[in-house]
C-alpha cells in the first residue's frame, strides 16, 4: 500500500529496532520530533490518552465529535504509523496524517470534505486540541500538530458555498405566514390550536429576527446542559433572553420588539405554571411519556399508579402534577421549518429554510448597514470573525452593484 507516495511502515521496525524519539521507519533519516515527551507520557497509549480527554469535554457535540476524530487519528496512528503511545509520537506522525486527510479529500470514494480536513476543520483542529490537552497534562513538551510543515499539508479549503442566508424576501414570507396562521387561529379557523400556532410563530420570529442559536433556542440530546430556552431566561419588559452560548457562557439576546409582542401572546396562552417551563415544549408524545414517568418515579409514584395517571392522557398528567416537559430537539426545530416551509411554498434553491440560516441572513443585512451592531447582535467575541463569515457575502453584493453601474 502507499499513501501520498510514501511506502507504508513496517510496524515491526519500530519495536525491533527503537523505541527512542530519533529513529523513523519511514524515509530514511527521522525527523526529529518536537513533541518532546516528557517522563509523565512513557508507556501513556493514545487510546488511554483519548478517553481522559473526552472524560475531562461537558459540550455533548464536541464530545461526539472529538470521539469520532480522535479514535480516527489514533487508528491511523496504530494501523499506518506503528504509534501507540504518546512518547512515539513525532511531528512526521502528524505530518502524515495530514497528508491522510489531503488523500482522502482527494478520493471520489471517501465522504471527508475539505471543510472538515482543513487547517480550520474539526479533523485537525480537535487533533491539535487533544495534543495541546496533552500538554496540559505534563505528557507532551511541545504540540507536535502545531509546525508549519504539518499544516502546510492539509488540504485547501475555499469557503463554504453551500451555506444558507435568509434573505429578506424569505424572511418576510414565513414571518407572514406564521403570522397569518396564527389570526386564523385566533379566529377559530385554523388548522392548529392556537397554541401551536402562536408557538410557531415565535419560534420563526426568534430565528429571523434575534440572532439565536439552533443550540441554545432549542434541545441538544447530547449536551446535558442544553435543555433548551426556559422562560425563566426570558425578560420580555428588557427585550433580552440569557442563553447558554457557543463558548458555553451565558451570553444575552436581544429581542426587537415584534418578537417580545409574539413571545407575550404566545405564553399568555400556553400559561405554564412554572418558570423552569421550556419555551417550546415537544409534542412528542413518547419522549413526553418518558418524563412523566421519570418525573413520577423521583417523587414515588409506583409503575401502576404512573400507568393509570397516563391513561387519562399524558398532556391532563402534565399539566395537573406539574411535569415540565422537555423542550423541543434540535432536530424537531429543523423538521418543524420544513414542515412550515413545505406550507408557506417557501423555499432557497430548493431546501426548506434552515434554522442558522436565519442567523446568517440577518447577519448578513446588520453587516451592510453596520458591522459592530451586526458583531454585537450574533455575539461574536471579535469584530475579525464578523468580518470573515461576511466578507465573501458582501463581495457578492458588490459583484451585483458593479453589474447595475455597468
Amino acid at each position: 500500500m502507499r499513501e501520498m507516495g510514501v511506502s507504508q511502515p513496517l510496524c515491526f521496525s519500530r519495536e525491533k529496532h527503537s523505541r527512542l524519539k530519533g529513529v523513523a521507519p519511514v524515509g530514511g533519516t527521522r525527523i526529529v520530533s518536537g513533541s518532546n515527551p516528557t517522563p509523565e507520557s512513557e508507556g501513556v497509549r493514545i487510546e488511554e490518552a483519548v478517553e481522559s480527554r473526552l472524560r475531562s469535554l461537558d459540550a455533548g457535540n464536541y464530545r461526539a465529535t472529538s470521539r469520532v476524530v480522535l479514535e480516527t487519528f489514533a487508528d491511523f496512528l496504530r494501523t499506518r504509523r506503528c504509534v501507540e503511545t504518546l512518547d512515539e509520537l513525532s511531528v512526521t506522525d502528524c505530518r502524515r496524517y495530514a497528508q491522510h486527510l489531503r488523500a482522502r479529500v482527494r478520493d471520489d470514494e471517501d465522504d471527508l470534505s475539505a471543510t472538515s480536513a482543513h487547517a480550520q476543520g474539526p479533523y485537525f483542529t480537535v487533533v491539535r486540541s487533544f495534543l495541546g490537552w496533552c500538554i496540559d497534562e505534563e505528557w507532551l513538551d511541545r504540540n507536535p500538530a502545531r509546525p508549519n510543515r504539518v499544516t502546510d499539508e492539509l488540504p485547501e479549503h475555499h469557503g463554504s458555498s453551500d451555506q444558507q442566508f435568509w434573505e429578506q424576501r424569505h424572511r418576510e414570507a414565513i414571518l407572514s405566514f406564521v403570522d397569518e396562521r396564527a389570526r386564523h387561529a385566533l379566529d377559530g379557523e385554523g388548522d392548529v390550536p392556537l397554541e401551536r400556532a402562536y408557538r410557531d410563530r415565535a419560534v420563526v420570529a426568534m430565528l429571523a429576527l434575534t440572532g439565536i442559536r439552533g443550540a441554545e433556542l432549542f434541545r441538544d440530546p447530547k449536551d446535558e446542559y442544553r435543555n433548551g430556552l426556559r422562560w425563566r431566561d426570558v425578560d420580555l419588559d428588557a427585550g433580552v433572553a440569557s442563553v447558554l452560548g457557543k463558548v458555553r457562557e451565558t451570553e444575552h439576546v436581544a429581542l426587537p420588539s415584534t418578537v417580545c409582542s409574539y413571545l407575550d401572546r404566545y405564553r399568555r396562552v400556553q400559561d405554564p405554571p412554572t418558570d423552569d417551563w421550556p419555551v417550546v415544549p415537544t409534542a412528542h408524545g413518547p419522549t413526553l411519556a418518558a418524563a412523566v414517568r421519570d418525573r413520577l418515579g423521583e417523587r414515588g409514584w409506583d409503575e401502576t399508579e404512573i400507568a393509570d395517571a397516563l391513561a387519562e392522557g399524558t398532556q391532563t398528567v402534565i399539566s395537573t402534577h406539574e411535569v415540565v416537559p422537555p423542550a423541543l430537539t434540535k432536530n424537531g426545530g429543523r423538521n418543524l421549518m420544513r414542515r412550515l416551509c413545505a406550507s408557506a411554498d417557501v423555499d432557497i434553491d430548493g431546501e426548506y429554510l434552515k434554522p442558522h440560516g436565519g442567523r446568517r441572513g440577518l447577519g448578513s443585512q446588520l453587516y451592510e448597514r453596520d458591522a459592530e451592531l451586526a458583531q454585537e447582535t450574533l455575539r461574536h467575541r471579535s469584530i475579525e470573525t464578523t468580518h470573515d463569515a461576511y466578507r465573501q457575502k458582501q463581495a457578492e453584493r458588490r459583484r451585483e452593484r458593479l453589474d447595475d453601474i455597468l
